[in-house]
């Protein structure tokens, strides 16, 4: 099963005090800055969650279709849950000022919303229903899709579905999963995978880009998933995002992380059309701002927008190190003490003290000269009187 209780963020997510201010997560990227970035025009961003509030609300404009998969009577524009709603709002909430602050990081996409899970709807949940979504989503050309959700067993159906849209050019960003510092329980079965387990379909990596959760200083949420997988993190720690109510309301978890990258893939595409899933991954990954190292808590660094949608794809950081798409292991430092090391030499006498040498140096050779020719001088004359005596 894939759904757990952090998909039913409307029980415990509180609305904010000030729905005139701008979520933290939308300033920060500041994508809103330059007319360069775009708004993510003429792509599609799929979205397998919950569902989505399709009434008078921010999000209406944005949906292009979708498909219910949930056995919510074909109705996939509505969301019981929240969840869905949320993390939709993070790529494409229109601007309505007066009502709040929350405009999406990539306002100009269209959204194909997958109603495929969920704590109150009858069907979905599961694997293959996830890999019948992303299936539709790639048939529907879909360039980008987001999935927040995540299950602990493996499965070849869920895998295929993952592999054909990376075969397609379509990139699919994942949430690592919300279980790194708690056991996670299937609420469906009650079956414990204890702390930090792997998670699906975020494993799948390199066919996806699988993103954990940031806090506001740039560390890494307690809770976010760890392991090879991780591909980055982005903003996940007390992130804004619209309900179904209309209001902005704050929440954790790598699911909100996910979408905020996904928008920002959504943007490079809009720039560059012609870019493969593999450069889009590429970008993303080297502009972030581990430099090109990696670790199993922030893969590769918190993905930086600006950095990326200003990005030369031939003039890209390497990577080194054990994590998705690297270029190589990782490269060992010099190790410094913080003293300097320097060769070994005496200082530079003095020109005088040259001179006193060289004077030295040339007397001692006149005289070695002149010993030498005495010494010729007498064995020539010796040399001579023995020959004159053998005669």
């Amino acid at each position: 099963m894939l759904a757990d209780d952090t998909n039913c963020t409307k029980k415990d997510s509180p609305a904010v005090g000030n729905q005139s201010a701008t979520p933290w997560e939308i300033s920060y990227a500041n994508t809103q800055s330059s007319a360069q970035f775009g708004d993510g025009s003429g792509v599609k961003v799929a979205i397998i969650d919950t569902g989505i509030e399709g009434g008078d609300s921010q999000l209406s404009p944005a949906i292009g279709g979708g498909q219910d998969f949930s056995k919510s009577g074909g109705v996939y524009k509505a969301d019981v849950d929240g969840h869905g709603t949320f993390v939709a709002s993070i790529i494409a909430a229109q601007p309505k000022p007066g009502r709040n602050g929350m405009v999406g990081l990539a306002p100009g996409v269209k959204l194909l919303i997958y109603r495929e899970a969920g704590c109150n709807v009858q069907g979905g949940n599961d694997e293959r229903t996830m890999a019948s979504a992303i299936d539709a989503a790639v048939a529907a050309h879909a360039r980008v899709i987001n999935i927040s959700q995540a299950g602990y067993i493996p499965d070849d159906t869920l895998k295929a579905a993952v592999v054909n849209a990376y075969r397609n050019n379509v990139l699919i960003v994942a949430a690592a999963g919300n279980f790194g510092d708690k056991d996670a329980t299937d609420p469906n079965s009650n079956a414990d995978y204890g702390k930090n387990p792997t998670t699906y379909p975020a494993a799948y990596v390199p066919y996806l880009l699988t993103v954990g959760a940031a806090t506001q200083d740039g560390g890494v949420a307690s809770f976010s998933e760890t392991g090879p997988f991780v591909s980055v993190i982005a903003p996940g720690v007390g992130v804004g995002g619209l309900f179904p109510d209309g209001k902005v309301h704050l929440d954790d978890g790598t699911s909100f992380a996910a979408p905020y990258v996904s928008a920002i893939a959504a943007l490079l595409i809009a720039k560059h059309p012609d870019w493969t899933v593999q450069t889009v991954m590429r970008v993303l990954e080297a502009t972030a701002n581990g430099n090109g190292s990696w670790n199993r808590a922030q893969g590769w660094g918190e993905v930086s927008a600006v950095a990326a949608l200003t990005a030369d794809p031939t003039h890209l950081t390497g990577l080194y190190g054990a994590g998705p798409n690297a270029d190589g292991p990782a490269r060992a430092k010099p190790v410094s003490h913080g003293i300097p090391m320097l060769p070994i030499v005496n200082a530079a006498p003095a020109q005088a003290e040259v001179n006193q040498r060289k004077g030295a140096y040339i007397a001692l050779g006149a005289a070695i000269l002149i010993v030498i020719v005495t010494l010729a001088g007498t064995f020539i004359a010796r040399d001579a009187r023995r020959r004159r005596m053998m005669l």
